[in-house]
C-alpha cells in the first residue's frame, strides 16, 4: 500500500510540474500568437500586390493575343485571296493543256468516230466560248474536226493551224499568269503559317496567365484566412490561459489533498502498528548418558528396536 500510494503521488507531483511549465509559457504564448498576427498582416499586402502584377500580366497578354488573332485573321484571309487566284489560274492551265490533248487527238480521226471523240468536240467547244476566241474560227475548226484526216483541204488545215496557235497561245498567258501567283502565294502562305503560330503561343500565355492570377488569389485568400485565425488565436489567449491555470489549481490542490490526508493518515496507521513479539529461542536436549551407548549403533545405521517401532 505504502509503494503505491508514493507511485500516485510522484505521478501527481509530475502532473503538477508540467502544468507548472504551461503556466510559466503563458507569456511566451501570447507573444508568439501576437507574433504570427503580425507576420500574416505583413504577407498580405505582398500577396496583393502579387495579384494585381499577374493581372497586369494577363491583361498584356490577352492583349497580345487579341492583335495575334486579328493579324492571323488577316493573313489567313489573304492566303485564301491569293490560293483562290492561283488555284484558278492552274486550273486555266490545266483546262487549256486538256484542250490541245483533245485537238491533237481529233486531228488523227473525226470527232464523230468515237464516242471519246464526240467528248473531245465538245470540250472544245466549251473552251472556244470560254475564252472568247473568234467565233468564225471556232465555227470553221468545229466542222473540220467532223471530217476525216485524209478529207482535209488546205484551208481546214491552216485553220486547225491557227486555232491550235490560239489555243497555245492562251496557254503560255496563264502559265505566266501561274508563275506570278506562284511566289506571292508562297510568301503568304508562310506569312498565315507564322500569324497562326503566334495566335496559338499567344493563347498559351494568355492560359498561363491566367492560371497564375488565380493562383495568386488563391494565395492572397489563403493569407486573409490566415490573419482571421491569427486574430481568432490572440483572442482566445486569455480563455486559453485560464484553462491552463485552472489546470494548474486542479492539479496542485490534488497534489495537496493526496498528501494531507491518504499519505497522512497512512503514515497515523504505521505509527499506531505495534512492535512484533520477541520470538523465544527453542533449546535442543542431549540424550542421557546412559544412551549413549547407543549413538554409534545409529551412527553405523542400526536403529534401535525402540527406533523402529
Amino acid at each position: 500500500v505504502g509503494d503505491l500510494l508514493q507511485t500516485i503521488s510522484v505521478a501527481t507531483q509530475q502532473a503538477v510540474e508540467e502544468a507548472q511549465g504551461q503556466v510559466d509559457g503563458v507569456d511566451a504564448d501570447r507573444a508568439a500568437r501576437h507574433a504570427a498576427l503580425a507576420a500574416a498582416q505583413d504577407a498580405l499586402p505582398t500577396l496583393q500586390a502579387a495579384v494585381a502584377a499577374r493581372q497586369d500580366i494577363e491583361a498584356a497578354a490577352k492583349a497580345t493575343l487579341s492583335e495575334a488573332n486579328g493579324k492571323a485573321a488577316v493573313a489567313t484571309e489573304a492566303e485564301s485571296s491569293g490560293k483562290f487566284s492561283y488555284d484558278e489560274a492552274a486550273a486555266q492551265v490545266a483546262e487549256l493543256l486538256a484542250a490541245l490533248e483533245a485537238l491533237a487527238a481529233l486531228k488523227g480521226a473525226s470527232a464523230d468516230s468515237s464516242k471519246e471523240g464526240k467528248a473531245q468536240h465538245k470540250q472544245l467547244a466549251h473552251v472556244s466560248h470560254k475564252y472568247a476566241l473568234d467565233t468564225t474560227l471556232v465555227e470553221a475548226v468545229l466542222k473540220v474536226l467532223r471530217k476525216e484526216p485524209d478529207a482535209l483541204q488546205s484551208f481546214d488545215v491552216v485553220s486547225l493551224g491557227i486555232f491550235e496557235e490560239s489555243l497555245s497561245k492562251l496557254l503560255k498567258d496563264f502559265e505566266e499568269r501561274l508563275q506570278l501567283h506562284k511566289a506571292p502565294q508562297a510568301e503568304k502562305a508562310a506569312a498565315a503559317r507564322a500569324a497562326t503560330e503566334a495566335a496559338e503561343a499567344a493563347e498559351g500565355a494568355c492560359g498561363e496567365s491566367e492560371a497564375a492570377v488565380k493562383a495568386a488569389k488563391e494565395a492572397e485568400r489563403d493569407g486573409a484566412q490566415a490573419i482571421k485565425a491569427a486574430q481568432k488565436h490572440v483572442g482566445k489567449w486569455l480563455h486559453d490561459t485560464k484553462v491552463v491555470m485552472d489546470g494548474f489549481d486542479a492539479k496542485k490542490q490534488a497534489l495537496e489533498s493526496f498528501r494531507e490526508r491518504p499519505l497522512k493518515l497512512f503514515d497515523e496507521l504505521k505509527e499506531l502498528q505495534p512492535e512484533p513479539e520477541p520470538v523465544e529461542e527453542v533449546e535442543t536436549e542431549m540424550p542421557p548418558a546412559a544412551d549413549a551407548a547407543l549413538v554409534p549403533a545409529v551412527a553405523e545405521g542400526d536403529a534401535p528396536a525402540s527406533a523402529a517401532a
